[in-house]
């Protein structure tokens, strides 16, 4: 009896390991499918409710260059006309629209801000071009943030094509002979680097400003996933990668600033702080390196993300003097001014 119960009980035991593991093997793929999705929902999806009104914030710290410049964007804010246009998919867009003085000036700056940030983060950027060169300025709330429509953002892939419909916005204003600054930091400056890649870039577009860009999503989520899991990173961004393709059409991949940063024409100006880790200045330099236009990196040492203006001001407005300067100098040798 004891003979022929051994062979069996030893097959129960064995299915008995094979179904618990089985169903430890399931329920770790069911955690890790549920981290995984919760990291896609954190990185594409709205940050913020849509707000009813832009209301300035009830403490403004002025002590800093950013603040200042906040606050003078609050305090004029009668100045900025609330303007809305409509993107290549449907998606409102909402921007502030501040006329120059000049009802003769042709020159147009769009001014682009970082993820989970308001038009008023780049006022300072604002109030800069503003003295150096005589323009009209739109600061944009770009796709699921602030007041513009859209569930998603897509770190530039989409934000750059919403910028064809500021640029068309703006031919409206100032005719079809315009000329149109880009002013970008963070994945805005990502937005504005990769819509200078695309075949047919608006040719009224005359320069871009890029504060901190952004290289490639896949390296942004490699960077801080190392920094706030133990997971390993690639195991993440595969799947993230694949919902991504399932949701929106397109691989995150695309979302790289550098890979075709050769085909940009129009001359740009690059600013990276040297204590940066969230941008570094390494992947920063990857930008740099591909690019074949008139281009110049200006590198502040002791700057962390977006401290370059804050930490070495007169050094930064010098460079975007001397960039504009150059930028009008190249319009003359090509018979547009």
């Amino acid at each position: 009896m004891s003979d022929n119960s051994s062979p069996i009980t030893a097959i129960l035991v064995a299915v008995l390991i094979v179904l618990v593991l089985i169903l430890v093997a399931g329920g770790l793929f069911v955690l890790y499918k549920s981290y995984t999705d919760n990291i896609f929902r954190q990185v594409f999806s709205r940050p913020k409710p849509l707000p009813q009104v832009d209301r300035s914030p009830k403490q403004i710290d002025r002590s800093t260059l950013m603040g200042r410049g906040k606050n003078w964007f609050y305090t004029f804010h009668n100045e900025w006309l609330g303007v809305r246009t409509t993107s290549f998919d449907g998606c409102k867009l909402s921007g502030y629209y501040r006329p120059s003085s000049d009802s003769t000036c042709r020159s147009m700056v769009i001014l682009v801000h970082g993820y989970d940030e308001a038009p008023a983060e780049m006022a300072a950027y604002a109030r800069l071009m503003m003295r150096k060169v005589q323009c009209h300025c739109i600061i944009t709330h770009m796709r699921a943030h602030g007041m513009s429509g859209g569930k998603n953002f897509t770190w530039g892939l989409m934000e750059s094509v919403d910028l064809d419909a500021w640029f068309a916005f703006t031919k409206r204003r100032l005719g079809p002979y315009c000329r149109i600054y880009l002013v970008g930091r963070g994945a805005g400056a990502t937005a504005c680097l990769l819509a200078a890649q695309q075949k047919g870039f608006d040719p009224n577009v005359c320069g871009i400003i890029a504060d901190s860009p952004m290289t490639s999503l896949t390296g942004y989520l490699k960077t801080s996933l190392t920094q706030s899991t133990k997971m390993p990173a690639d195991w993440i961004i595969g799947h993230v990668r694949k919902v991504a393709q399932k949701n929106f059409g397109f691989d995150i991949n695309r979302c790289d600033a550098a890979a075709h940063a050769s085909s940009i024409k129009v001359p740009v100006l690059i600013f990276q702080g040297g204590e940066d880790e969230i941008t570094t200045p390494s992947q920063t330099r990857d930008i740099y390196d591909n690019l074949r236009c008139r281009k110049r990196m200006a590198i502040v040492n002791n700057a962390k993300h977006f401290e370059s203006y804050e930490k070495s001001p007169a050094m930064y407005e010098r460079e975007v003097q001397k960039f504009i300067e150059s930028c009008i100098s190249r319009l003359v040798k090509m018979g547009r001014l």
